[in-house]
């Protein structure tokens, strides 16, 4: 560490009644657990948005036959499934926005947890 993260935990454990070795004890004990944690949310993220979207296909695409037309319009013509389709985008586009934006800091929490605190250290 250099003198300006030991200067910022010193301040940091202070503040807390602590001493610097134990609170970057703790940081890099904590680093781990909120990778796992960052993991499975972003998991959730991404199952969740493709649940979503394999819903919409299946509900927006099938094609019902009636008495009266033997090739109907497709259900995705439909005013309600346009706004599933657009809700179906959305979902997509926050899941890799949220996926994107955290995948960094937690693969740093798993794979190196001192990078991990020295990031929470200097926030």
């Amino acid at each position: 560490m250099d003198d300006k993260t030991l200067q910022a935990l010193t301040t940091l454990a202070a503040k807390l009644g602590t001493t610097a070795e134990y609170l970057w004890g703790v940081l890099l004990k904590q680093a781990p657990l909120t990778g796992a944690i960052d993991m499975l949310l972003t998991a959730a993220w991404v199952i969740g948005a493709v649940m979503w979207c394999r819903f919409v296909i299946r509900k927006t695409t099938e094609r019902k036959a009636t008495d009266d037309d033997r090739y109907p319009r497709a259900d995705w013509e439909s005013e309600p499934a346009f706004f599933a389709w657009v809700s179906a985008v959305a979902v997509a586009l926050i899941a890799g926005l949220a996926v994107s934006s955290g995948l960094a800091t937690t693969v740093a929490a798993l794979v190196n947890p001192e990078y991990w605190a020295l990031k929470q250290i200097l926030r």
